[in-house]
């Protein structure tokens, strides 16, 4: 006698908790189980479709090659998918909706048609991830997909949208509550997707109850300004925009900023409550905007975090940066304590000088230190190959009680910075752990690389000395030993 399928015999509610435990992958496989499982997954209160789904990598194929694919056969599987799920849905409650998928204007019918089903039905979370793939590809040929300014129009925005709706998934108007259809919206992430201005303003001004925005490799940015108080915006990300030349918000509930950009010009009104800040001129980018069109002076990198944040940086509790926005000892000398700083993040090149240099993210950590009485973890993100290696004169600096970890990506095996590791080994004396790896992980959206072998080997040498000088109650972790 065949054993009692007991799961399968569970309400539904207990299953589909089970059900949003497994990635959306396992939870389509499920499917295959039994007639009641079959159609259990197309419920979930939670449907985020990715590249990996649709996405079989030929190992016969080359780059250009594979390129194809994603923007043929599976462009247009992914697509059906979407489709098909969304109509067997027949405008069931949902709650987080996203596309991960390097999807182009070209397919803005269907993607016009997604964006309203999830307003009209009242998300909490939407995500358009269009990052293209693979990521060395000229992304000046592509045109990026453009999200309907009429959409934001409470007024007949959503009409011509509501009846495709309902020929193109069968979603009868009258279960979708249109009126209030912004006011579920808490997380809105748009990468690759094309913004005016107006874009911006729109969304601020439409969503009241957003708390999390992030934004992208949003071409057509420019000048991003709402001066209106928002007072649920509690995170605002706007990473790699390249044409942006200033930035100007009023959130007085802002508790996370982050920047990665050119240099310009930031205007974060009354955030009182800002705990989290990263600001970064990223070092593959233009320090200052390529066009400017604003007419505005260029911001003097000693001003692009100390300056334009000055007012809360005694309240931080998480600071990234890139360390050619530091400018000497002279210029903390005019700063508050850092007196809540627990977490520092640093970005520099592996180059020994300059403006980006190792030596100066030296200097930089020797200074946050002496000022940050409480940080509790240092990151140092290495960018690019070792150049030269000059000796490191050490500075003297006090014994640090309360930093217990540290993080180095990008590390080469070059003789400075394992001389930076080593001088942390010296103040740090109640350190606990240090994490050690090859990969650049200041920017995430680059994919990790492996290293030939014979870098390896300099890097598991340097290792092995380091172990060597590590402090008593310490551990070394090389996360390559995961990663690769």
């Amino acid at each position: 006698m065949a054993s009692e399928d007991k799961i399968t015999t569970l309400p539904d509610d207990v299953l589909f908790t089970i059900l949003s435990l497994l990635t959306f992958k396992k939870a389509v496989a499920t499917s295959i189980l039994s007639r009641r499982w079959r159609y259990l997954w197309t419920s979930l209160p939670s449907l985020h479709f990715r590249y990996e789904y649709v996405v079989q990598r030929d190992d016969k194929d080359n780059v250009l090659q594979h390129y194809r694919r994603v923007n043929g056969v599976y462009k247009d599987r992914c697509i059906q998918m979407v489709n098909q799920l969304l109509r067997g849905r027949k405008g069931q409650e949902l709650q987080e909706f996203g596309i991960h998928y390097p999807l182009l204007e070209s397919s803005a019918c269907h993607i016009d048609l997604w964006v309203a089903f999830a307003i009209a039905i009242g998300v909490s979370k939407l995500e358009l991830n269009f990052s293209p793939y693979p990521h060395l590809l000229p992304i000046s040929l592509n045109k990026n997909y453009s999200i309907p300014l009429d959409l934001f129009d409470k007024a007949k925005g959503m009409e011509p949208y509501l009846v495709q709706l309902e020929h193109a998934f069968s979603i009868p108007t009258s279960s979708l509550n249109v009126q209030n259809r912004f006011k579920s919206l808490r997380e809105l992430i748009l990468k690759f997707v094309d913004l005016t201005d107006e874009h911006f303003e729109a969304i601020l001004s439409n969503c009241t109850s957003l708390e999390f925005l992030h934004l992208h490799s949003s071409s057509r940015l420019v000048n991003l300004k709402h001066t209106v108080p928002h007072m649920k915006l509690k995170c605002l990300e706007i990473f790699h925009c390249r044409n942006l030349e200033k930035v100007e918000v009023f959130a007085p509930n802002l508790v996370s900023f982050k920047y990665q950009g050119s240099k310009i010009q930031i205007f974060v009104k009354d955030a009182k409550q800002l705990l989290n800040l990263c600001m970064c001129s990223y070092i593959g980018e233009l320090e200052y905007p390529l066009e400017n069109s604003l007419g505005l002076p260029h911001m003097q990198s000693k001003d692009f975090v100390f300056g334009q944040f000055a007012a809360h940086l005694s309240r931080l509790e998480y600071l990234m940066m890139d360390v050619s926005s530091f400018e000497g000892k002279q210029q903390f000398n005019k700063l508050p304590l850092f007196s809540n700083l627990k977490h520092l993040s640093l970005t520099c090149s592996n180059s020994s000088r300059g403006p980006c240099g190792m030596l100066r993210c030296y200097h930089t950590v020797a200074c946050f230190v002496e000022a940050s009485p409480f940080l509790h973890r240092l990151e140092l993100h290495f960018h690019l190959g070792p150049t030269k290696n000059p000796e490191l004169r050490r500075i003297a600096i006090s014994p640090h009680r309360y930093l217990k970890e540290v993080l180095v990506s990008g590390f080469f095996g070059n003789k400075l910075a394992k001389d930076i590791i080593l001088s942390i080994f010296n103040f740090a004396i109640e350190l606990e752990k240090i994490e050690i790896t090859t990969v650049f992980l200041y920017d995430l959206s680059k994919r990790p690389f492996k290293n030939s072998v014979a870098v390896n080997e300099v890097v598991r040498r340097c290792m092995g000395q380091l172990h060597q000088r590590l402090p008593e109650n310490a551990q070394l972790h090389f996360l390559d030993d995961d990663r690769f």
